[in-house]
């Protein structure tokens, strides 16, 4: 039984470190044209997209520090192993699905929801957990960052397509509905934002509202300003978990 769940784990440890940087290589070398020239209104300003960097280097951390063979049965890395792999690979999968652009919407919900249980999932359910810095730095930190960018990435993603498949925009306008579509988007991280453990969830969704907020602020004030609520109350629900 010992060889069987030895062997399972080298398995697990080796796919992670495929599939993360598999989605690092495709996602950094793909071509996603610039935020400053789109019309959806709940895009970030461009220079929010260098998220990324800390974004994969946190995987990058993460895949070197699950693949020692002396963490080779860390419950903590066994549970969050395989969702993470999958959210990073799959992320590296959106910009190779843009023809047609309706393509990219199974993977991006596949890659976000990957994304969320994996942040679930690293929550501690120890007290060794929770006071470890390699949890909290190599686990934690790079899972959250990468949640919590994916959150507002979908909102901006789904949009994107959306108007590249030629939907029209509603009625009352693109700013009214870009207000409603972050109000429900900032609605959805203030749900993880409450988990006890997600410092770097808050604070990649904020870096992302605040640039929806900044780039939106002449044209479509509405939106940004919902954009820049939504930031303010990310921030204060994920320090009032802390504090709990």
């Amino acid at each position: 039984m010992g060889g069987r769940g030895e062997f399972r784990d080298v398995v697990r440890q080796g796919a992670v470190v495929l599939a993360l940087a598999g989605g690092i290589i495709s996602g950094a070398t793909g071509d996603y044209g610039r935020a400053s020239d789109s019309a959806s209104p709940v895009v970030p300003a461009d220079y929010a997209f260098t998220v990324w960097v800390p974004v994969y280097a946190g995987a990058v951390a993460y895949a070197a520090h699950q693949a020692r063979p002396s963490r080779r049965a860390d419950a903590l890395l066994r549970r969050t192993g395989w969702p993470l792999a999958a959210a990073v690979a799959l992320s590296g999968t959106w910009v190779r699905l843009q023809d047609p652009p309706v393509l990219q919407l199974p993977a991006v919900a596949a890659t976000t929801s990957a994304a969320l249980l994996a942040l679930v999932r690293a929550q501690p359910r120890s007290s060794a957990e929770d006071e470890s810095t390699a949890a909290r730095w190599l686990v934690r930190a790079p899972v959250g960052l990468l949640a919590g960018w994916l959150t507002l990435a979908t909102t901006a993603a789904t949009t994107e397509v959306l108007l590249a498949s030629g939907v029209p925009t509603p009625r009352w306008g693109s700013d009214a509905t870009g207000a409603l579509v972050l109000a429900a988007t900032a609605g959805a991280a203030l749900a993880a934002a409450r988990l006890p453990r997600v410092g770097a969830y808050a604070a990649a969704v904020t870096w992302g509202l605040a640039a929806v907020a900044v780039r939106g602020a002449r044209r479509w004030p509405a939106t940004a300003a919902v954009a820049a609520a939504g930031a303010g109350a990310v921030v204060l629900a994920a320090t009032a978990a802390r504090d709990r």
